[in-house]
């Protein structure tokens, strides 16, 4: 058998994966979360040289190319900085050169490497946390063939497939993609307000703000879970870059069927136009930001107030020119967000608290010194521009289920690896 013909196989795509695997950098920084303002001299030499011993220990260098990188903040202090300034400040402090040391470019060279940005707030809702920050990096192109893997497993294209191992597999993925349908939630929802007063004279006031304030929030919860993006949605963006795609790069029939499947994941998502690109449209970008995001609020009522956390999901295309940084594009479009949303940093209580007992009391003291609004986490992601796209580049976003920690592209691919590969 030839090399070629063993890496079409379940066991040669396997040991691929397990070498790409390898590539992946993986910190923890046992420190308090600090944004730029905050962070003292000896915390920004700590943590570089905590990045720097982790990396020499695994004798690992600096990234030169294109990366998605993960970055996990678990606070522990009161009213913790903003997420998007968290993120900010260590990206900086992973690349830039400061005076306090001659470290630079620890992690990757530049900002710009980062084609996939995601970056996730862990407040201490038990009080048990203890203050970290882990970050997780991987080669885009690494991912790109994880991504390529994923649809291989979708549709079995091994020279050694096995139809009962793939047959229950993709049972098993239908089964956690299926849609949550939020319809019977609305007839309890209907039947509750109808029936208040029947409700608020034989249970009392805080049993139907209770029940209002739980049907509500179970609502919003499957409303913002199908809007996540999906795997194929993953493998239409960068199908074309797969090796057995390679052979159709130049034919216009292909590229016009890539166009069209790349263009679904953008049918739920809200079109912010394009990026700042010059001095100037900062301002005009902000204003139509609110805008677009005021409409949202118009037509996805039942999405407010929110009572579940969010998180942020944004696509960009860029422009033909004058590129911007995805940290950057983040601290345009979240503040705005949470302006505008005013999203809980954690679950709310509707309700007054003189009817909690004792022990919740004590939750809702320890809640309140959380943010009052905060996203939990965001993902940005850089798509490759055709030549087709528009000239100032495309921004588009979507809000979803923020307690779902492990739901962002990059968990979403190797979830499904590790189901396949727990079958082989």
């Amino acid at each position: 058998m030839t090399r070629t013909e063993y890496l079409e196989t379940i066991e040669g795509q396997s040991n691929e994966r397990m070498k790409r695997w390898l590539r992946k950098n993986y910190l923890t920084i046992q420190q308090e979360p600090k944004s730029k303002s905050s962070i003292t001299r000896g915390e920004k030499i700590f943590f570089r040289k905590e990045v720097k011993r982790q990396l020499q220990k695994r004798k690992r260098r600096a990234h030169i190319g294109e990366i998605i990188l993960e970055i996990d903040f678990y606070t522990t202090q009161n009213n913790p900085p903003a997420l998007h300034t968290l993120c900010k400040n260590y990206l900086d402090l992973l690349h830039k050169e400061i005076e306090e040391d001659n470290l630079k470019g620890l992690l990757f060279k530049d900002d710009s490497q980062i084609k996939i940005l995601i970056a996730n707030y862990n407040l201490n809702i038990f009080g048990k946390q203890e203050p970290e920050i882990v970050i997780s990096s991987y080669p885009l192109s690494c991912f790109i063939k994880d991504i390529e893997l994923t649809d291989r497993i979708l549709s079995n294209k091994f020279s050694d497939t096995d139809s009962f191992m793939h047959n229950s597999l993709i049972t098993e993925i239908e089964e956690s993609d299926k849609i949550k349908d939020p319809y019977d939630d609305w007839e309890d929802l209907k039947e509750l307000e109808k029936n208040k007063e029947y409700y608020v004279q034989n249970f009392g006031i805080p049993f139907y703000e209770l029940q209002h304030h739980f049907i509500s929030r179970q609502i919003q919860e499957k409303y913002l879970q199908n809007n996540e993006i999906g795997i194929r949605n993953l493998i239409s963006i960068f199908q074309q870059y797969f090796s057995y795609n390679k052979k159709y790069s130049h034919n216009i029939r292909f590229q016009k069927i890539w166009d069209i499947t790349r263009d679904y994941i953008f049918l739920t998502l809200l079109n912010l136009g394009n990026a700042p690109a010059q001095e100037g449209d900062t301002e005009l970008f902000k204003t139509n930001l609110q805008e677009q995001l005021k409409d949202f609020k118009v037509k996805h009522r039942v999405l407010f107030p929110l009572l579940q956390p969010i998180n942020v999901t944004i696509t960009y295309i860029p422009p033909s020119k004058n590129l911007l940084d995805l940290d950057n594009l983040a601290r345009y479009v979240v503040p705005i967000v949470v302006e505008i949303f005013q999203p809980t940093a954690t679950l709310t209580f509707s309700y007054d608290n003189k009817y909690l007992n004792q022990l919740l009391k004590k939750e809702v003291e320890f809640i309140q010194r959380f943010p009052q609004n905060s996203i939990s986490g965001y993902q940005l992601i850089n798509i490759p521009r055709k030549e087709s796209d528009p000239e100032n580049g495309k921004i588009d976003f979507i809000i979803t289920d923020g307690f779902r920690f492990g739901s962002n592209v990059w968990h979403l691919i190797d979830d499904t690896i590790d189901k396949w590969e727990k079958r082989i």
